[in-house]
């Protein structure tokens, strides 16, 4: 007995240091923390980024991506420049991009339980990117650009294909902050990634497709312009120029992917796809009838440009 006393007194022995030594390192590390909160109280430091703008940015990207996702969006017209609040609605996607140019706009794309609405994402192509930076509260002059990609599906070969991609590259931002959510959308799940950042707007892509010069027995001359974005185009700025006329398009959007015609005679033009139209009879830029105003020598100095931007296209 006297022996197995002995053993047992020697364990009794070494568990209590080793107790005592983890309340010592325990005392030692809590006194650590409190010296090193007292210094950077006393400093006015604080850990991690300390970069205002960083921080501003990276809450603008977290909380822009929950409001385009996290509900089905929200739009109040305007007639005359007053808000029709009685007939506000959460199918914003069911207007052209002229009708939600002028809106008050939050153009979320969830389908209001927790995954995303096709038809919504669909309807981006309908929103200038300053109409989606507005709407989802990211301070004006900052930038954006989203992409929604698929990462998991029953078809592997929908892996990786790209559903949405538009906005301003971030090659030469000096601040960004990026957030991502993955997401259902039907059978599928994708990411969702958006960017804010600082790097200002590029060039949008509005170009010339297809043009009528010198037509012949009287229809009037015409210029298609196409919108390749995935975003809306403001065409407010705009203009379409040859030598001696030239003509600025005052107002309206042009959805991605859309054409527009400029005619010289608005109610004579062929229009098979019902496409928006702008009559520039009265520039003198495009003729009709016996008026040839592009020349077939003149082409090659016609040009499409945005005034702002400093910016053409030329034939």
């Amino acid at each position: 007995m006297q022996g197995g006393d002995s053993v047992a007194s020697a364990r009794k022995v070494r568990d209590e240091r080793g107790l005592t030594a983890v309340v010592e390192f325990l005392s030692a590390f809590v006194l650590f923390l409190v010296i090193v909160s007292a210094f950077l109280a006393l400093s006015q430091l604080k850990l991690g980024s300390n970069v205002a703008d960083v921080d501003r940015l990276d809450q603008m990207a977290i909380d822009g991506l929950e409001r385009l996702t996290d509900s089905k969006g929200h739009v109040v017209l305007r007639n005359a420049g007053i808000r029709d609040i009685a007939n506000a609605t959460d199918d914003w996607q069911l207007y052209n991009a002229s009708t939600l140019l002028t809106a008050d706009l939050l153009p979320a794309i969830g389908d209001g339980a927790g995954h995303l609405d096709m038809s919504r994402i669909g309807a981006l192509g309908n929103v200038t990117e300053d109409r989606l930076i507005h709407g989802l509260g990211i301070d004006e002059g900052l930038s954006l650009n989203l992409t929604i990609i698929v990462v998991q599906s029953s078809d592997e070969s929908q892996i990786g294909e790209i559903i949405f991609s538009d906005g301003s590259s971030r090659s030469s931002a000096t601040r960004g902050a990026t957030a991502s959510r993955i997401m259902h959308l039907d059978d599928e799940m994708v990411r969702v990634t958006l960017e804010v950042h600082n790097a200002g707007r590029e060039p949008s892509g509005l170009r010339i497709t297809e043009f009528m010069a010198d037509p012949l027995n009287g229809p009037p001359e015409w210029i298609e312009l196409e919108n390749p974005d995935g975003f809306a185009m403001n065409m407010s700025g705009w203009s379409l120029a040859r030598p001696g006329a030239f003509e600025l398009i005052q107002d309206g959007a042009l959805a991605a992917g859309e054409r527009v015609i400029c005619t010289g005679n608005a109610v004579t033009q062929y229009n098979p796809n019902n496409a928006m139209m702008i009559d520039m009879a009265a520039s003198g830029v495009l003729g009709t009838g016996t008026i040839d105003a592009l020349a077939v020598e003149g082409i090659p100095s016609l040009s499409v440009g945005h005034a702002q931007e400093q910016y053409s296209r030329m034939m």
